[in-house]
């Protein structure tokens, strides 16, 4: 093999390689399109920019993963496998300010919470600190042990049972959030 086909084929493969290291990018923060949990492959179904206030200050991106693409929230429901929310704070929050967000998430999307349930999400709201630009928070959902709490890589706690993980998916892609932050965490364009 003469030394110009050699390159050439070695660029190919040095291609081929980069083609599948793939990123999202939204509000100057890059999500990668996929993530391994549990030994198990995840894609990355949507990212999206929550905003807050009137004058729509942006709060952080968002990431939904999955173990495959889904387009309705019955279909992400539906999923029995691993999966995570990722959040890249882009502005500082108190834990009051979460403490109050969560609560309108999980109360204004999840209709007749439990005393059971309700303690759950009492205890995944008070790992909730102070957070700053560029922190990263992560819930991942791990079938038969529950979801984990993580915050810039150290784990919190983990809350289990599945109704809590439907809760939360609840409190992320129910009817009472924005329309189009729902509809970019299922990757819709609307």
């Amino acid at each position: 093999m003469n030394v110009q086909k050699l390159f050439v084929a070695m660029l190919l493969f040095v291609a081929g390689g980069l083609a599948g290291v793939q990123a999202a990018t939204l509000a100057d923060v890059t999500l990668p399109d996929s993530a391994t949990m549990g030994g198990q492959s995840l894609v990355l179904n949507g990212i999206a920019l929550r905003t807050k206030t009137w004058f729509k200050v942006k709060v952080y991106v968002g990431g939904l993963y999955l173990p495959e693409k889904a387009d309705t929230v019955q279909a992400v429901l539906a999923q029995t496998g691993p999966d995570r929310i990722q959040m890249n704070m882009i502005y500082a929050a108190s834990p009051g300010q979460f403490k109050d967000a969560w609560n309108e998430g999980f109360n204004g999307n999840n209709p007749g919470i439990s005393p059971e349930l309700r303690t759950k999400i009492d205890k995944f709201i008070g790992w909730f600190g102070q957070a700053k630009k560029g922190d990263v928070i992560t819930m991942d959902y791990i079938p038969g042990q529950g979801t984990e709490l993580g915050w810039n890589g150290e784990l919190k706690g983990t809350i289990e049972g599945a109704d809590f993980h439907t809760a939360l998916l609840n409190a992320f892609l129910g009817p009472k959030l924005p329309h189009d932050f729902r509809n970019a965490l299922l990757g819709v364009k609307r």
